[in-house]
């Protein structure tokens, strides 16, 4: 009798102390000065206005990102002359809020984009890819983009790209803070292979498949109310407890 309370007091001492995944994921932002967790979106967009000074959007961006209080954000703006890959790592409060921001953008007329569509997002990623945020207009000129027309699946194109900012990335965090600026100025000249084709973004923004969000879809699931109805519901009379429970 006294080995089995033993042995239980030594189960419960474990169970005290035993390490959760949830342990080592707080342990790793503590040690890494992290608030919150952070993830990695990749999304796309089309400029309302293709004449527009693309380096004002850029700027102007930039000021939005320096208001926000709370977790930093790093990443990189390419914007293209009819359109805009934004790859972006922050809290999942400020994902959102980027969302919110281009929604209110497409439905506006005033607006800088008049559609958008979200590639990827990657939840609590280890590590950030970009040291900073950062913007780039490329002088990249590409006639008949509506001819454009893959040799691939759309979820494969959308993994290309996404393989692409990836390489594109790693290239820059490699890059010494003082070349940093030379090596974003020089990006077609230098690593044109991990910038994605213009046509290509023009074409995901046109196709309706099921491996893109929508922004309307992705709000929609964070900010409409979560009411499901299950099939318990609809039986009369109600269902009683069949076995006896303490």
């Amino acid at each position: 009798m006294a080995s089995e309370i033993e042995e239980q007091e030594d189960d419960s001492f474990y169970d005290i102390h035993r390490t959760s995944l949830l342990d080592v994921i707080e342990d790793k932002n503590r040690a890494a000065n992290r608030k919150s967790l952070i993830h990695r979106m990749v999304i796309v967009s089309k400029l309302r206005d293709p004449d527009a000074d693309r380096k004002q959007i850029g700027i102007k961006y930039e000021e939005k990102l320096k208001n926000l209080q709370g977790e930093g954000v790093t990443g990189l703006m390419l914007i293209y002359m009819k359109h805009v890959v934004h790859i972006v790592e922050t809290s999942s409060e400020f994902l959102l809020e980027t969302i919110k921001d281009l929604y209110n953008s497409e439905v506006n007329e005033r607006g800088f984009v008049s559609s958008s569509k979200i590639l990827n997002i990657t939840h609590n990623i280890s590590d950030r890819l970009f040291n900073q945020w950062n913007f780039r207009a490329l002088e990249i000129q590409v006639h008949r983009l509506e001819a454009y027309e893959p040799s691939e699946s759309t979820d494969r194109l959308v993994i290309d790209i996404l393989s692409q900012l990836l390489k594109l990335g790693s290239y820059l965090s490699k890059q010494p803070k003082q070349s940093l600026k030379n090596a974003l100025d020089s990006l077609h000249e230098r690593v044109p292979d991990m910038l994605p084709f213009e046509a290509a973004v023009h074409y995901l923004l046109e196709e309706d498949d099921v491996c893109m969000y929508d922004l309307s879809e992705y709000l929609d699931l964070y900010q409409k109310p979560f009411d499901v109805q299950s099939d318990t519901d609809l039986v009369w009379p109600l269902p009683v407890r069949l076995f006896p429970y303490n």
